[in-house]
C-alpha cells in the first residue's frame, strides 16, 4: 500500500512541475517603453540633444551615415521560451537637426 503512495505522489509533484514550467513569460527587448514615452511627450517642450537621448534610452540600433537619423526597437513577447507570442514590434525613429531631437516618429508592425 505505501508504494501505491509514493507512487500517486510522484505523479502529482511532477504533473505540478509540468504544469508550472508551462507558464506564461513575458520577454522584453529593445529600449524602455517608459523612457521613450517620456521623450516621445515632452520633445516638442524640451530641446533633446543627441547626448540626452544617449543618456535616457541608450546608443541606436542604426544610425543614418549623417547621424541625424537614430531607429530604436521596442519588442515584447508572452509565452513559454519555445512558443512565443508577439505582443508588440515597434521600431522608433528619432530625426534629429542641429544636434537637436525634431522628429519622434512610431512604426508598429505586425
Amino acid at each position: 500500500m505505501n508504494i501505491l503512495k509514493i507512487y500517486k505522489y510522484f505523479i502529482a509533484i511532477s504533473c505540478a512541475l509540468i504544469l508550472f514550467s508551462c507558464s506564461k513569460d513575458v520577454y522584453f527587448s529593445g529600449v524602455s517603453e517608459n523612457s521613450f514615452n517620456e521623450i516621445k511627450e515632452n520633445y516638442q517642450k524640451i530641446n533633446y540633444s543627441k547626448d540626452d537621448i544617449k543618456t535616457i534610452i541608450g546608443p541606436p540600433l542604426v544610425k543614418e551615415n549623417s547621424e541625424n537619423l537614430w531607429i530604436y526597437r521596442i519588442d515584447k513577447k508572452e509565452g513559454i521560451a519555445a512558443f512565443k507570442q508577439t505582443i508588440y514590434n515597434k521600431t522608433l525613429k528619432l530625426k534629429f537637426e542641429d544636434n537637436i531631437l525634431r522628429s519622434v516618429e512610431e512604426i508598429e508592425f505586425d
